[in-house]
């Protein structure tokens, strides 16, 4: 629950937690924000309602943005206009502050660099991570314990089962 005069606090059960569950996944799938529209897109495609999915959207965001540190609130631009940068000649490349604070870049500034169809792409750490574990969330069942499961194969494969 967030503290603060206009912060919501999260809802128990129902439709509403819904919405903010949907408002979370979509936050860590994107590294970034979710948006009303696709937070509504995503309730609907579920049978949920629009304008419930659009007021809770509104009470998500203003406690995701009291809750948050600092460098992912909605002040720090999170998608930034493409722009031309110059590669020097021995391959160097400098990232304009703008860019490393929408990637959420560290003092350290470590990235993880891939190249897909010919296109670059560098993802900081944090964002790799956060994507990595809200991937996890999504794919194990409800109620189920990764920790009990990898504890049962373990005896069943010592012959203990």
């Amino acid at each position: 629950m967030a503290t603060g005069t206009n912060a919501s606090p999260r809802p128990h059960s129902g439709k509403t937690l819904r919405v903010w569950q949907i408002a979370d996944e979509i936050t860590s799938e994107k590294g970034r924000r979710a948006t009303r529209g696709e937070v509504r897109e995503r309730v609907l495609a579920e049978g949920g309602n629009a304008n419930t999915a659009s007021t809770q959207y509104q009470a998500w965001k203003t406690n995701h943005e009291k809750t948050q540190p600092m460098a992912t609130r909605a002040g720090v631009p999170r998608d930034v206009e493409p722009r031309l940068l110059q590669l020097t000649s021995d391959g160097r490349l400098l990232i304009p502050h703008e860019i490393r604070a929408a990637m959420e870049l560290g003092p350290a500034g470590r990235v993880i660099a891939s190249v897909e169809a010919g296109e670059l792409r560098l993802v900081s750490q944090e964002v790799s991570i956060r994507r990595t574990q809200a991937h996890l969330r999504r794919r194990r069942g409800t109620g189920e314990s990764v920790v009990a499961q990898f504890l049962a194969e373990r005896r069943e494969l010592w012959g203990e089962a």
